[in-house]
């Protein structure tokens, strides 16, 4: 979104926002470099007054202005709050946070004028979540597991307002008497905290008046906790200022806090992109040196085509370079959620698990064979029954009986490497960790004070903004279902796409068998795209198309990325298939060990997404026309979403056509390399992005095929 200076000439007239600007620097917000409000079309934002470089501090909100639960509780609320515990006590229960804050503001609206908060109040009277989507809106988003979800918060919220009636009736000496406008007010209260509150790295979930005004895009600015006493070392009191720096990170040797008055010990080490980072340091394999220029500005995708560029050279250049060889960037096509870093390490430790389990079985089936051959004759039955299971107990270790025992210690071993390598992965993290200021806080908190003027909510560039750019805040690696449910729009262009994380398949071998089925009507059958329920959990089965599905035949659930094959739903269907199409006895999940199965896979593979695909009223070159008009934001943010599942559907689809193709070329050739290269093509990026997308399962090919 561009900034518009016509548009905000008129937004800054607004009654409304000077008020709120005008209350927020008489109680002490410091702004640098920046200008609020700023338009950006019809959306309201921070702009960038003049170049901006990285990790510079540009405004501070303090502390007595944060809207905390802890503030909440020192108010009127308290005798609320006490009363009821299963609401609002963060032992009994997950939400206590979110009810504490919520009721707080609907308090402090219900008080007009009297609260302190009023002009912060008035400048958000209004909340656009999906709450405020109507039906015909809402019809709009094609994916079924989004509106579920979305119905399931509506439906939390609405019993919270059943809740909440109760104890407005019931407290109506803290409260007031009851109004028409309650209901709204409330639900008013509960978009304000779900869509503008704060809670990584800080103390506790929290409203930040002004810097809850910043947008969100992937690319932003961050945030830290700064107490400027403790970072001039002059705290009144020197036994309270050592105890404080032992919980408190000193931050002003990693970033500008000039806006605070406070000058660095040493010099601010300059930030560095890391795929700039890369770029430079391999400048030498572009044929175009012109792509250099003005690197810092260019767009995440154009800086992918560019790695793609020195990727492909690199691997013309060395005959001997295989493509999972390469060096891997971060990646930015996954959702975090707060715990991205945890799941992706237990999930490649649980498939290496079972990579491990399977290979041993295998193995020992063939030292069975062998030994059958050799000794037909014998009279085996004495011999030790080998059986292969995972230790209850303790699921990353592998019970191995029946074996000789130097087959136990070269799987042992190879565990073993399996093991270092978590091991370094978690160290690795830790470390990152340990360098990042703001993580280091580790939650120690006696310092910070509710109403300390001295410390301050400061948002800190992350990386060089231009002039007249939008300043933006990151809200986390979120996709654009994340984004609608919870915060009511979606991205144009979000680096972190998947497709449904509750996408399921139901694993109905019989439908395989029946011949009367089309395969569009065994894939409509076996697809699942439903949130489980937990009271369809608890009865172990759910209801689904008009079937009784048992639970236990569900698949864990995958996610489909746009740059990268899935490697979970290969697994699946590498065991979901073998019943109908798997000849060789020795088919296993984890590991490809023939080809032809292979090739079936990837085309049924194929078919899924395909499947998918013809679920959409529109194709996606409708979208983008319609995207050209101009029309109401909540028609817009559903074709945005819409348009990027089928983004995503087309670039699996591409790289599982890839795949097809290099299977059957490998199966004549046998030379894998040759196989993926050819199609490689610098005047097409593209080819170079859908190979990197099998980099992994290239690899599996190389080293078991």
């Amino acid at each position: 979104m561009e900034f518009n200076q016509y548009k905000t000439n008129e937004v800054k007239s607004n009654p409304k926002y000077k008020g709120l600007l005008q209350w927020g620097i008489e109680n002490g917000v410091l702004m640098k470099g920046v200008d609020f409000p700023a338009s950006f079309g019809d959306v309201i934002g921070v702009v960038a007054s003049e170049d901006l470089p990285s990790d510079t501090v540009i405004i501070c909100i303090p502390q007595s202005l944060i809207i905390s639960p802890e503030k909440c509780k020192q108010s009127t609320l308290i005798t609320v709050y006490n009363n009821h515990p299963e609401m609002f006590d963060e032992e009994e229960t997950n939400e206590a946070e979110f009810n504490i804050l919520t009721f707080y503001m609907f308090n402090e609206k219900k008080k007009g004028e009297q609260s302190f908060y009023y002009p912060y109040i008035q400048a958000i009277q209004t909340n656009n979540t999906l709450m405020a989507w109507s039906n015909e809106d809402l019809q709009k988003i094609e994916d079924p597991l989004i509106l579920e979800e979305f119905q399931l918060i509506k439906q939390d919220f609405l019993g919270l307002w059943s809740k909440a009636k109760l104890i407005f009736d019931n407290a109506q000496d803290v409260f007031g008497a009851p109004r028409i406008s309650d209901k709204s007010d409330f639900f008013w209260a509960i978009e304000c905290v779900m869509s503008r509150c704060f809670g990584w790295a800080l103390k506790s979930t929290c409203l930040v008046p002004i810097a809850d005004f910043l947008n969100h895009s992937n690319k932003a600015c961050t945030h830290y906790m700064v107490h400027s006493a403790l970072e001039k070392g002059s705290v009144s009191n020197s036994e309270e200022q050592a105890n404080f720096e032992r919980q408190y990170v000193i931050k002003r040797n990693n970033m500008n806090l000039s806006i605070l008055g406070i000058e660095a010990d040493k010099e601010i080490q300059k930030w560095e992109d890391e795929k700039i980072k890369f770029i430079l340091g391999n400048k030498q394999c572009l044929r175009d040196q012109n792509l250099l220029e003005d690197l810092e500005r260019s767009s995440i995708n154009e800086q992918r085509d560019i790695i793609n560029m020195i990727h492909y050279e690199q691997i013309i250049q060395d005959p001997k370079l295989n493509i999972w060889d390469q060096d891997s960037l971060a990646s930015s096509d996954s959702e975090d959620n707060d715990s991205d870093e945890e799941v992706k390490l237990e999930k490649f430790q649980e498939f290496e698990i079972l990579k491990i389990k399977e290979l041993a079985e295998w193995k020992i089936r063939e030292e069975q064979k062998r030994i059958e051959k050799e000794f037909q004759s014998i009279n085996l039955k004495n011999q030790p029954i080998v059986t292969v299971t995972l230790n209850p107990e303790k699921k990353n270790k592998v019970i191995i009986r029946g074996l000789p025992q130097y087959q136990i210690e070269a799987i042992k071993a190879k565990q073993q490497i399996i093991n270092g390598r978590l091991r370094k992965q978690k160290e690795e993290k830790i470390l990152s960790q340990v360098d990042d200021v703001q993580s280091r806080e580790d939650q120690q908190w006696d310092w910070l004070d509710e109403y300390d003027q001295e410390a301050y909510f400061c948002i800190t560039t992350t990386a060089p903004i231009k002039k007249f750019e939008q300043v933006t805040v990151s809200y986390g690696k979120r996709t654009n279902r994340f984004l609608l449910c919870w915060y009511g729009f979606a991205l144009l262009e979000n680096v972190y796409k998947q497709l449904a994380d509750q996408l399921k398949l139901w694993l109905n071998t019989e439908i395989l068998e029946d011949k009367e089925k089309s395969l569009d009507q065994i894939l409509n059958t076996i697809i699942i795209k439903k949130l489980i329920y937990e009271d369809e959990s608890m009865v172990d089965k759910i209801l689904y198309n008009g079937y009784e599905i048992p639970i236990s035949s569900l698949s864990k659930e995958f996610r489909i990325k746009k740059n990268k094959l899935d490697m979970d739903i290969i697994s699946i269907l590498r065991l979901f298939l073998q019943i109908k199409y798997g000849k060789e006895k020795d088919l296993l999940s984890t590991i490809p060990m023939s080809i032809d199965y292979e090739i079936v896979v990837m085309q049924f593979y194929y078919s899924m997404l395909q499947n998918l695909m013809k679920s959409y009223s529109q194709d996606l070159v409708q979208d983008l026309k319609e995207l050209e008009q101009t029309f109401e934001y909540p028609k817009r943010f559903a074709i945005y979403i819409n348009k990027e599942r089928k983004e995503i559907l087309i670039s699996q689809s591409q790289i599982v056509e890839e795949a097809i193709t290099i299977l059957k070329r490998f199966k004549e050739t046998q030379k894998l390399r040759d196989c993926y290269v050819q199609n490689m093509n610098i005047e097409t990026v593209q080819t170079i992005s859908i190979i990197k997308g099998l980099k992994d399962y290239l690899k599996l090919l190389y080293e078991f095929l």
